[in-house]
């Protein structure tokens, strides 16, 4: 009995593996770390590259240079000016609505992206007007992405839809020259 009392003194006594047990509690959370600075740095290039392009394709339209005929076309010239995207012109919605000055009644509520569960359906209430020489417009644009990792938005707070994508939003406001 003596021999098993030591045997199972010298087994608590041992310090073998007490690496092993502040590895197993650390590592998950550097690696979530990681992961997430990875995730929100990705993020944010895209978002950049959204609104890179938007702005790009405003600053054609504002001065004539650019004047897409219909929507289709300007999602096209949006698509074509960003990168990131892999299914950029179905995943992009993109509103462009003439203000009018004198109520400045502006559109309230959250931009509706593309549902993405009901084979990318496009909103209903997407209205594309082009406006004339001296118009006030403000365009927002919509993409809905996949996060690399599932467990992102929930460790980044981010909003989803349904489909588990994260909604990216450009918004911008110009003049047309007249």
């Amino acid at each position: 009995m003596k021999q098993v009392m030591r045997k199972y003194m010298r087994f608590l006594r041992a310090t073998d593996g007490s690496s092993t047990i502040e590895f197993v509690i650390w590592f998950p959370l550097f690696m979530t770390l990681f992961l997430t600075s990875f995730e929100l740095t990705f993020y944010g290039m895209r978002s950049v590259m959204l609104e890179r392009a938007v702005e790009m394709n405003v600053r054609g339209m504002r001065l004539g240079t650019r004047r897409p005929d219909n929507l289709q076309e300007l999602k096209e010239n949006i698509c074509n000016d960003t990168m990131l995207f892999s299914d950029c012109e179905r995943e992009l919605t993109v509103d462009v609505r003439l203000i009018n000055t004198l109520s400045w009644d502006l559109p309230n509520g959250p931009l509706p992206c593309v549902d993405r569960g009901d084979d990318y359906k496009q909103p209903d209430d997407v209205v594309y007007g082009p406006g004339g020489g001296g118009d006030l417009l403000l365009i927002r644009a919509c993409i809905v992405s996949n996060p690399f990792f599932a467990s992102t938005p929930f460790v980044m707070g981010l909003p989803r839809d349904d489909s588990g994508g994260v909604a990216l939003v450009a918004v911008s406001t110009y003049v047309n020259e007249p």
